[in-house]
């Protein structure tokens, strides 16, 4: 049985709120599917889309730089889903956790 939470904050690392363009690439036959990354730390991130992962689902992410930035370079990393809620507007925020940084 889940113990009940206090409401703090249970990540271990700081998450940094950004608002990024980013793409999620499901394995198989799934079609690559729009995410906003509104979060990202060194664990993980929190994406916004219409995609509704498995449980525990690992996919490919591709997350682009913020607008007007003078980085140019996209983040490309394996993840693994941890949690998936709706958010409404038929979207769902997902947590995932960062498997691998792959470029």
């Amino acid at each position: 049985m889940n113990k009940p939470t206090s409401g703090k904050e249970r990540r271990r690392g700081v998450r940094i709120p950004i608002s990024c363009e980013a793409t999620i690439v499901p394995a198989g036959t799934i079609s690559e599917c729009e995410a906003i990354c509104i979060d990202i730390g060194v664990g993980g991130m929190t994406l916004l889309t219409r995609y509704v992962p498995r449980e525990e689902e690992i996919f490919e992410v591709f997350v682009k730089p913020p607008k007007g930035s003078v980085a140019g370079e996209i983040m490309h990393s394996r993840v693994q889903v941890r949690r998936c809620h709706a958010s409404g507007d038929g979207q769902f925020s997902l947590g995932v956790k960062i498997i691998e940084v792959i470029k």
